[in-house]
């Protein structure tokens, strides 16, 4: 019965053991990611924020977009949370969108007419970089840094 007993609680502290690290790698775990936008030139319309977690629309359409929100702008520093997200690959676009109609506005040869930005603050010359520049891994709570361009 001893070898019985000790049998049993060794498969009872196994099957635990193997419990808890199936709940530990659930695949319902989300994180929160923060992002602090630097550089805002005034508090004049919205700061248009579109997560990506793949190629398509990448990095305007907001349909496309996994997560499309627009909050008051902030001039200066703004900070905003998105929680939610589940671990996975990302990336972010962001726009100071002072008439706010939901776009980036261009000038006649293309170049934006207000500030914009993304994750990974790539450099951008006439069209918006690959979204492989911009892309980030999102596997527990993370704050990323973008400053705005124009």
């Amino acid at each position: 019965m001893n070898s019985f007993m000790r049998l049993y609680r060794f498969s009872v502290l196994l099957l635990l053991t193997a419990a808890l690290a199936v709940a530990q790698s659930s695949p319902n775990q989300t994180y929160t990611l923060t992002i602090v936008v630097e550089g805002m030139d005034s508090n004049v319309g919205n700061l248009g924020v579109l997560v990506f977690n793949n190629e398509k629309g990448w990095p305007e359409d907001r349909t496309a977009a996994l997560k499309d929100i627009s909050v008051p702008a902030e001039k200066g520093t703004q900070t905003m949370k998105i929680p939610g997200l589940p671990p996975g690959n990302y990336a972010v676009a962001l726009i100071h969108d002072v008439n706010q109609n939901h776009k980036l506005d261009k000038n006649w040869i293309g170049q934006p007419k207000e500030q914009w930005g993304l994750s990974n603050n790539p450099h951008a010359t006439l069209k918006a970089p690959p979204m492989s520049k911009a892309l980030f891994e999102l596997k527990e709570d993370k704050e990323i840094h973008i400053i705005l361009q124009k």
